[in-house]
């Protein structure tokens, strides 16, 4: 049996990527080839040095087998199709488990799949019970489904890699400001989305000192488009608050991001509010999200205003409103997605936060059990949470999670 080469990017990327991708996306790719060939087996094998990961199927399970017992682990190691009429009569083959054992395969044929490093990662084969030979045309249909994996696996690879820049826009350390605890965490529906919270630190413009300023964004939409813009809203709002009031930063904002918000066809909510953590002063905007609360055993009250999204056809003012939070109240600002879960009932979103005004929980903890509860419940869109308390005595806690790696302090 012939061996794989040392450890290559393209290895080192296939590993990766096998470890990553949800195989129900290449599963209609290998049913038509199933279907097409005639075969009883078709599969998406990725290669990496020691393993071979089945990541879409037909007729074979999907999972982790060793690359000595595999034939694509050869097939990737060319870059035009590997056809064997019989793998009984192959000395190369003859001996692996597929072969002499269940489901004693006999015909192979796979084509080499590239992934962005340009280096082959996997293969894409059809096999059967009994010899046989492709005619030409065949070979030619096998080619063009490699090459229509190709291109899902490219813009899988994007997916995760925006994914990955969007989860280290998220704050990872704690606010430079004492007095207060807070948490947050996203949860994309796919790798990326639209949704992102931030916090940081600014001067208040009326001379007062520094204000702890959270923010929660929803754009909408999913995917890499819906992140790319969350990630430059997100941007912009930093830059516009280090000078002004919240309801001036959102209108500064809008002005700046209005282009390309209307060149997507896309809007984004969001709600921002600014904090005292020495007396609890706050405030804030909402620009259409509607989704934030301050509760406490006492009660809850709303913090929404009825101003539209940024990328609105109308442009709408985004007057800041005052409130105070309470050193026995919690400020939680949630998204639309954790709403979904709940028919949109805010009057059953406010009987579910009695599990989380447990004063012993901390704010990692309740942002957890908000997201790990719309997730549970099959949440289709992307799902976040931010909550905020003040700590008696000065001291910052601080605490940032994205999906599906956790980033922590």
């Amino acid at each position: 049996m012939q061996m794989p080469p040392p450890m290559s990017t393209g290895r080192i990327e296939a590993e990766a990527v096998a470890r990553s991708v949800p195989g129900e996306r290449y599963d209609r790719v290998v049913r038509l080839a199933q279907a097409i060939f005639g075969a009883p087996i078709a599969a998406l094998n990725l290669i990496s040095q020691d393993s071979q990961y089945t990541v879409a199927s037909v007729g074979f399970p999907k999972g982790q087998t060793p690359v000595e017992d595999s034939v694509c682990g050869v097939t990737v190691q060319q870059d035009e199709i590997l056809e064997v009429r019989d793998l009984r009569e192959d000395e190369r083959f003859a001996s692996i488990p597929a072969v002499t054992g269940s489901p004693r395969v006999r015909f192979y044929a796979g084509i080499p799949v590239r992934g962005q490093s340009g280096q082959n990662i996997g293969a894409l084969c059809i096999l059967d019970l009994v010899p046989r030979t492709l005619g030409r045309q065949q070979r030619e249909m096998l080619a063009d489904l490699g090459a229509l994996l190709e291109r899902e696996l490219a813009v899988q690879e994007e997916m995760d890699l925006a994914g990955q820049v969007q989860q280290l826009m998220l704050p990872t350390s704690a606010p430079d400001i004492g007095g207060v605890e807070i948490a947050g965490r996203v949860q994309p529906a796919r790798e990326a989305g639209g949704d992102y919270f931030d916090w940081f630190v600014v001067n208040d413009p009326g001379g007062a000192g520094k204000r702890l300023q959270v923010v929660l964004g929803d754009v909408m939409g999913k995917g890499l488009a819906a992140s790319l813009i969350a990630s430059e809203v997100r941007a912009v709002l930093r830059g516009h608050s280090r000078y002004t009031d919240v309801g001036d930063a959102i209108a500064r904002t809008s002005t700046t991001t209005r282009h390309d918000l209307e060149a997507n066809n896309r809007f984004s909510t969001l709600w921002v509010g600014r904090l005292d953590p020495a007396t609890g002063a706050l405030d804030y905007v909402d620009a259409g999200h509607g989704l934030a609360i301050i509760a406490s055993q006492r009660g809850y009250r709303r913090l929404s205003q009825d101003y539209l999204p940024l990328g609105m056809p109308i442009e709408d003012e985004w007057v800041r409103e005052s409130d105070v939070l309470g050193e026995d109240e919690l400020l939680v600002v949630v998204s639309d997605g954790v709403f979904d879960v709940l028919d949109d009932s805010f009057d059953e979103a406010e009987a579910r936060l009695n599990a989380i005004l447990d004063p012993e929980l901390s704010c990692r903890q309740i942002v957890d059990r908000i997201v790990d509860f719309a997730v549970s419940h099959d949440a289709t869109d992307d799902v976040t949470a931010v909550a905020v308390r003040r700590i008696p005595g000065g001291g910052v806690e601080a605490t940032s999670q994205g999906a599906p790696a956790p980033i922590e302090e």
